[in-house]
């Protein structure tokens, strides 16, 4: 499953120059695909395609993680964010909420 958004992908697509972060950005990546998988509620290993535009949406879930790694203000973070809801919700099952 690693495989699925390699660290160069993240990188270009958070304009990240840098290589000191990358065991940081990894772990953002596993994050990113474990909670697309529970917010629709199928595995990539169990019948979920990971298709475009489920790609895009843990694209966006890690450049929020990294943005906001040290944040700490009033910004809701324990939801997922509305764009990225959107970019997921249309592959969940009925029931899975």
């Amino acid at each position: 499953m690693a495989d699925l958004i390699t660290l160069d992908e993240v990188k270009l697509h958070c304009r990240i120059d840098v290589d000191d972060e990358d065991t940081l950005i990894e772990g953002y990546i596993a994050a990113a695909l474990e909670v697309c998988q529970k917010h629709i509620g199928k595995r990539f290993d169990d019948g979920l395609e990971f298709t475009p535009a489920v790609k895009v949406g843990c694209l966006m879930y890690v450049s929020q993680l990294y943005e906001y790694r040290t944040t700490i203000n009033d910004v809701e973070t324990s939801v997922v964010p509305l764009a990225i809801s959107a970019l997921w919700s249309v592959y969940r099952d009925a029931g899975v909420y």
